[in-house]
């Protein structure tokens, strides 16, 4: 863990581990925990929807703290799994989708536009890093990770800045997918200097 997730690692995760430590001792399986972290993004997304803001953003908020716990309950235990990575991340991914199309969808007129843009701003981040390590390389998180988008997309609604955050995370997507693709990209073609010679 590193600063660039100082929410996770300063808010959720000393949360996340003694409620992990405390399911450790029950049947609680961390799928399980990844699933109930998804349903609280999800009804965030709805609460968005409906403009109830501040509830969208405390279901948000129990979401993250949830989403911690599936990985430290999985180390706690000893049941960390390839398909578990693998639906924590897509779950990931379902969730930020749910969280700016409730907010685009709780004023289309205003704030269609600029969801449809943070939107891709925030798939290309996540997908220039998960194809990149799919190659056999990683890169820097950049300065728009999940934690920054989610902060974003929490502070935006609570300060009637909906337009305004979802600008933001679509600029900061964009710069952010701009920079992991020369990353990536310079470290592949080491890869394949090194494999011609």
């Amino acid at each position: 863990m590193d600063l660039n997730y100082p929410l996770t690692r300063y808010v959720y995760r000393p949360v996340s581990r003694p409620l992990a430590s405390v399911l450790a001792h029950t049947a609680v399986t961390p799928i399980q925990v990844s699933w109930l972290s998804a349903l609280f993004a999800l009804a965030g997304g709805v609460a968005f929807a409906r403009a109830s803001y501040t509830l969208g953003v405390v279901l948000v908020l129990v979401g993250q703290v949830t989403d911690c716990i599936d990985g430290d309950l999985a180390r706690i235990t000893n049941r960390t799994s390839r398909s578990g990575a693998y639906l924590d991340s897509v779950l990931d991914r379902w969730t930020d989708a749910a969280l700016i199309i409730g907010l685009g969808f709780s004023d289309l007129e205003r704030f269609a536009a600029p969801a449809a843009f943070a939107l891709v701003g925030a798939s290309l981040t996540s997908y220039t890093r998960a194809r990149a390590q799919a190659l056999g390389t990683d890169c820097p998180d950049g300065i728009a990770t999940r934690d920054a988008r989610l902060l974003i997309l929490m502070v935006a609604p609570l300060f009637g800045a909906i337009a305004a955050g979802l600008w933001l995370v679509a600029a900061l997507g964009l710069v952010t997918s701009i920079h992991r693709m020369w990353w990536s990209m310079r470290s592949l073609h080491r890869f394949d200097h090194a494999d011609r010679s």
